[in-house]
């Protein structure tokens, strides 16, 4: 209740003029050193297909048309799925329990859409402001806002008319708001301590789509610590709670457990299908050096991602394995950006 309370406070406060660089951090090692706004614009538009049974590039052209559509007539959306009681159950707050199964898109808007998207808008901001652009926010802005719509076009298979709605209008805005201002960004910072942790995604070379999306958010609240051990919160599509432990100065190894998103359906009364998983992780100064998960979403028995060391020309790609539910495994190589090239054998 503090950390939300203070995130409704905040805003009303006056912001600094420049804060401090806090988000975006250069590395020349781990998973930022692959960060630029356009990696992480691939990064959030790509994560969703983490469930290729729900979501898809195909069709995009039709798919960004209804988006279109129902952004330019809200009400007809909302009414298309009930009205507006059945929109803010299933959108923002569940307040009808007879549909109390139709409240799953709550817990992404607010921890994804809304928290997870003002830090990437955020880091970008700061990368922008950093370069010295002289748009950086409306840079920032523009990407943020054009990533929110290519994936909800990406979503459209599966979701429902006002899911758009909630998402470009309110949760993807409203993340922006908070985390431009410098005085929300430096609390999240502060006692939150997030990272922004994508896979290494690839385009597969033989099924020809993109495979080992996603991208989490970290946090490690800083006011839950005993010793070197904090708290260890991983959200996304597969959520997991466990334990950070710092190793020195720099390097901290953490593992977590919890529940992965494998499918969502609409027509059913549990309208996502979970599975038990678990990770170990092991970063230095927050940027992720690699990651071991065992029934990731979408069905992967396993998932591991090896990010650049910097030591050698090897060692300035990132690797990653894994194995889907049909045991045919997937390998895939990147450099320089959040994007590669990989195959499957099956």
């Amino acid at each position: 209740m503090r950390v939300f309370f203070c995130l409704i406070i905040f805003p009303c406060l006056p912001a600094t003029s420049f804060a401090s660089q806090a988000y975006y951090q250069p590395r020349d090692y781990g998973s930022d050193s692959l960060y630029s706004p356009f990696s992480n614009f691939l990064s959030y538009i790509f994560d969703t297909l983490q469930l290729p049974d729900n979501f898809s590039t195909s069709n995009f052209s039709q798919n960004a048309q209804t988006v279109v559509d129902h952004l330019r007539a809200p009400k007809q959306a909302i009414d298309n799925e009930g009205g507006t009681n059945r929109f803010v159950n299933r959108q923002i707050f569940p307040v009808d329990s007879a549909y109390s199964n139709e409240s799953y898109s709550v817990l992404p808007n607010y921890f994804l859409h809304m928290l997870g998207g003002g830090m990437v808008y955020r880091k970008d901001l700061e990368w922008f402001r950093v370069n010295d652009y002289d748009y950086a926010t409306a840079s920032a802005v523009a990407l943020a806002m054009t990533a929110e719509f290519i994936q909800e076009a990406f979503e459209k298979k599966t979701t429902t008319d006002d899911d758009e709605v909630a998402d470009m209008y309110i949760f993807r805005p409203l993340g922006i708001l908070l985390f431009h201002n410098d005085a929300v960004a430096e609390f999240v910072m502060d006692y939150l301590d997030p990272a922004i942790w994508p896979s290494l995604q690839v385009y597969d070379v033989a099924d020809e789509k993109v495979i080992n999306s996603g991208i989490h958010y970290i946090y490690r609240p800083t006011f839950v610590e005993s010793n070197d051990t904090r708290l260890f919160i991983y959200t996304g599509l597969n959520n997991m709670l466990g334990l950070s432990h710092r190793l020195n100065e720099e390097e901290s190894f953490s593992w977590s457990i919890g529940l992965s998103t494998q499918k969502i359906d609409l027509s059913q009364d549990k309208q996502a299908e979970l599975k038990t998983s678990a990770g170990i992780f092991y970063d230095k100064n927050k940027s992720l050096m690699a990651s071991l998960v065992v029934n990731d979403a979408g069905g992967n028995r396993f998932r591991a991602n090896w990010y650049p060391t910097n030591r050698s020309i090897p060692g300035q790609l990132g690797y990653f394995l894994s194995q889907d539910q049909k045991y045919d495994f997937s390998a895939g190589v990147v450099y320089k950006i959040q994007f590669g090239v990989g195959f499957t054998a099956k």
